[in-house]
């Protein structure tokens, strides 16, 4: 039974979706990366007044509810085929885009600068989506499936909420972040001290987002799939409100400090919900070795390496995706049955 304040708020819900603008033109960009039939968006506005954009796709008779929640700088265009592999297999789908990212109210007048006020206030956001927006039926499971900063937001969401989602799959959390050549004892410091200077600031090397045509498979740190490298580029070229520059100081300092937190065995230990975990092994982005740590803290955690995948499992070659997939129906159907 839906409270009145719920009922008030999917009643907003429809109107929004309703007005919302309809989806930007998809040329050249193959069909099963783009808006699939019978989605639809919508808008809700959270604690703080931020609007915050979202969109479902609807299944007969669905056997489950999926909640996809994205990593930094990505939005729910970048998702669509994973919601049509979802879909297919008959789950109602919901996606939503974090503050700061995507359709939801960017933090700062440069709409692509990244910002952060903490990620226990996204996990806010989150346990609204899913308890006063997602119209799930009833008796029927919802689950997360959660990528990179999703994934700690996730993680984060599931300590303080356990009882909202039955179990997660994610992908590559972000737990500690692979800082290349520059060793963490100094990336740390600079970080912090670019935050007092000017935390608005790009990091060092870091531009606003630029579309580049000669930008090859070879050449992506996060995919080596020679088509869904570059969706999510292509995107952000037809839809200028989607895109996102390279990390703030502010940004970067901020993480540094959340992961820490995230990383301490207590509070870890804490997190109950059962979890399925990809920690793809190439990956640039984020470390693999901390996925090895925090597994085991958590209370019902399983991990799944990836040998030579790289951090954007979803949207790797269909050599590394189709089995993590396959772990991933596995996984789905034992929770089901439980």
């Amino acid at each position: 039974m839906r409270t009145l304040q719920q009922v008030c708020v999917l009643a907003f819900v429809v109107v929004a979706a309703f007005f919302a603008p309809a989806a930007i033109a998809q040329d050249g960009i193959p069909e099963r990366f783009t808006q699939p039939e019978g989605w639809q968006w919508g808008q809700f506005t959270n604690a703080e007044g931020a609007a915050i954009r979202f969109g479902s796709l609807r299944a007969d008779n669905p056997r489950a509810v999926a909640v996809v929640v994205t990593g930094f700088r990505e939005f729910g265009e970048k998702y669509f085929e994973v919601v049509r592999d979802l879909h297919d297999r008959n789950f109602d789908v919901w996606q939503m885009d974090w503050r700061g990212q995507g359709g939801s109210d960017h933090y700062l007048p440069d709409s692509q600068k990244t910002w952060y006020q903490g990620y226990d206030r996204d996990a806010d956001d989150l346990q609204q989506f899913a308890t006063e927006i997602v119209d799930a039926p009833d008796d029927v499971p919802m689950f997360v499936v959660a990528h990179s900063m999703g994934g700690h937001i996730a993680l984060r969401h599931m300590r303080n909420h356990p009882e909202t989602f039955d179990f997660a799959v994610m992908t590559a959390p972000m737990l500690r972040i692979n800082t290349g050549g520059i060793p963490k004892w100094v990336a740390k410091p600079l970080a912090w001290g670019g935050n007092i200077v000017n935390a608005e600031a790009y990091i060092i090397g870091g531009t606003p987002w630029a579309y580049d045509p000669d930008f090859a498979v070879e050449d992506s740190s996060v995919s080596q799939d020679p088509a869904r490298y570059r969706v999510g580029q292509e995107y952000m070229r037809l839809d200028p409100t989607l895109r996102l520059g390279s990390a703030t100081y502010g940004w970067i300092r901020n993480a540094f400090r959340a992961n820490a937190e995230l990383n301490e065995e207590p509070y870890l230990s804490e997190i109950e919900t059962p979890v399925l975990m990809a920690s793809p092994r190439n990956d640039q982005i984020v470390l693999p070795e901390a996925h090895d740590r925090a597994c085991p803290l958590m209370k019902a955690c399983v991990l799944f390496p990836i040998a030579d995948a790289k951090h954007e499992v979803w949207m790797e070659r269909d050599d590394f995706r189709d089995p993590w997939f396959a772990r991933v129906d596995a996984f789905i159907e034992e929770q089901l049955r439980r």
